[in-house]
């Protein structure tokens, strides 16, 4: 479960921001309130706010820290990544924090500092939080007033060879780090090398795997890494009647088997991309087939005996079995629920959604079926969406709870400061929407007349 986030220095996020999922006093919506650790953990985040005020950056920001804390600095673009506009802010550190729940139902605080100015790691910590509030550093990495590195731990470890396993891979980390060291996180090295033990080691597998599961969605993702295996019938069948369902046109989804070779899959990607994602899609191709986007195309990919790739090309039946339509041919409403629709099927019971402009290219009313079907078919789990939206039809108090609405406003200082419906403390039946456009809550466009006047209109 994601119980929260908070950024500080990246794009225009400058002093720090924080979204919390923790529920309210709301009596409403009660089936939006999951439990974990003796908290209460609500089920979505709608994001709002104007052009150009840092919501979409929000969801980035949680999409770069986890690229960092799963394969480390080196795999990451740092360039202009700081808030710019501060002269200062190159050499302050960037700053990422979440509060996580594991599906082992433990609590952990998890952080990382990075510099921008030397590419490296500066600080790091997982922290174990007990119902009773009681904290406990599993490890925290930083650097000293002299520039040393150091690691330090209050976990108690009674077994001999693991708290010298322990020991040893906290030093890797510690006065003598490594170049390659500084850019990768304890949390992925620890996890990458400890195959599976028990006790403090399965814990930090725990985190690392919660970071793993997670799914975020940009409007242009050309990859959306939800391996859909839709050559299971079950799932096929699935697809294709929420397909139906949300009134696209389509009957069902088929598959052509295609001659096209798997490289010439990504001809037209900027070859740095195209690289990356073949090497992505290649380490998840097995011998059941996957489906993957790529290329505004979509197809099945699976592999032989021998190991080569055999691409399948999706397929969609608007009526004629003889004349099957390629996904180009689709709406782009239509395509944006193939990047969708898998959550329904995909999410196992634990993950944690981020989309970035959920309501793109989708008629209002889908939008909000679609977040009507993701309560219903979600239940009895502990699966969550955060998104970004300019939809004002989903600010209905009858669709969700106040403390779920949050709002993104550009300060004055070209800044992003992020805050919550539920300070207005508003009734369950005041028409927000209405009181949003109206610029009660703050974070809408403010249109300048006066540039007007200077233009002479």
């Amino acid at each position: 479960m994601f119980i929260g986030f908070s950024v500080s220095n990246y794009l225009s996020f400058k002093t720090a921001q924080t979204i919390s999922m923790a529920a309210s006093k709301v009596a409403r919506h009660k089936e939006h309130i999951l439990n974990g650790n003796g908290k209460k953990i609500l089920k979505t985040g709608l994001i709002y706010g104007a052009n150009a005020s840092g919501k979409s950056n929000l969801v980035k920001a949680i999409d770069f820290s986890r690229d960092i804390i799963l394969d480390g600095l080196g795999e990451v673009d740092l360039n202009k990544k700081y808030f710019r506009i501060c002269g200062k802010c190159y050499k302050t550190p960037g700053v990422f924090e979440y509060r996580l729940i594991t599906h082992t139902g433990k609590e952990y605080s998890y952080g990382i500092a990075i510099s921008y100015a030397e590419k490296e790691i500066l600080s790091e910590w997982l922290i174990r939080i007990e119902k009773n509030g009681t904290e406990t550093y599993i490890f925290n990495r930083d650097i000293d007033e002299n520039g040393i590195n150091f690691t330090e731990s209050e976990i108690k470890i009674k077994d001999a060879e693991e708290k010298m396993r322990w020991e040893i891979y906290l030093d890797d980390f510690g006065e003598n780090i490594s170049e390659s060291m500084k850019k990768k996180s304890i949390l992925s090295d620890i996890a990458e090398r400890s195959n599976g033990r028990q006790g403090v080691f399965s814990e930090i597998i725990d985190v690392f795997i919660w970071f793993q599961s997670m799914i975020i969605i940009f409007p242009t993702s050309q990859y959306s890494g939800l391996n859909q295996m839709v050559e299971d019938e079950q799932i096929r069948d699935v697809f294709s009647k929420l397909l139906k369902y949300f009134d696209t046109g389509i009957e069902s989804v088929e598959s052509k088997l295609g001659q096209l070779e798997f490289d010439k899959i990504f001809e037209g990607i900027p070859k740095e991309e195209a690289e990356k994602l073949k090497a992505r899609i290649s380490n998840d191709i097995g011998d059941e087939p996957v489906m993957f986007k790529v290329n505004s195309q979509v197809y099945s990919l699976l592999k032989d005996a021998e190991g080569n790739i055999i691409t399948t090309k999706m397929m969609q039946n608007h009526g004629n079995m003889q004349e099957l339509f390629e996904y180009l041919d689709e709406s782009d409403g239509t395509q944006r629920l193939f990047d969708l629709i898998p959550l329904f099927y995909e999410h196992n019971g634990n993950r944690v959604i981020f989309i970035d402009e959920i309501d793109r290219s989708l008629h209002t009313n889908l939008t909000r079926k679609f977040l009507e079907l993701f309560y219903k078919l979600t239940e009895d789990d502990t699966s969550q969406i955060i998104a970004t939206t300019h939809d004002n039809n989903l600010l209905d108090l009858d669709l969700v709870r106040q403390d779920e609405i949050w709002f993104v406003k550009r300060k004055e200082d070209h800044s992003s400061n992020l805050y919550s419906l539920n300070r207005y403390k508003e009734r369950y039946d005041k028409k927000i929407d209405k009181e949003y456009l109206l610029g009660r809550y703050d974070a809408i466009p403010v249109f300048d007349d006066e540039v007007l006047e200077d233009l002479n209109v």
